[in-house]
């Protein structure tokens, strides 16, 4: 009775630690496949995904983007960049925050302390000395808290 209670606790052990290494590989090939959605560009240090039909890309430490032609939309010249959302993203220069299109065109002149993410058409902007106010999409101030 012995024995046999031992061999079902190893067949049980056998199971249960072959059905962790089946999950591990498992996530190590969903890993694999998620970086070859990513494209890879030799010229770039570092390109991220492509959002609104562009790519953050890295080049000499300074961010830019480039389409899904690989053509620079925006030079990298900034300190960080986040993807696009709604038509815009947020850059940062060397003063701040600010914001561009997907043409690149300047919406925001960088320098402000923080552009929250947009909702319902405005974002909310902290300027550099605390104060803090909405804008639209078009960078105008339209007040409000």
């Amino acid at each position: 009775m012995k024995a046999r209670f031992t061999c079902i606790n190893l067949l049980i052990l056998f199971l249960f630690f072959s059905s962790i290494s089946f999950a591990q590989k498992e996530t190590k090939a969903k890993s694999t496949e998620q970086k070859e959605k990513t494209p890879k560009s030799s010229k770039y240090e570092i390109q991220g995904p492509y959002c609104n039909g562009l790519a953050r890309v890295r080049m000499n430490k300074k961010w830019g983007y480039i389409d899904k032609n690989g053509a620079e939309i925006v030079k990298p010249k900034y300190i960080q960049v986040e993807n696009f959302n709604e038509g815009l993203a947020r850059v940062r220069g060397q003063k701040g925050w600010g914001l561009i299109d997907t043409t690149g065109t300047i919406i925001l002149v960088a320098e402000f302390n923080y552009i929250s993410d947009f909702t319902d058409g405005k974002a909310l902007v902290r300027m550099i000395g605390g104060q803090e106010t909405y804008i639209n999409k078009k960078g105008q101030n339209i007040g409000g808290r």
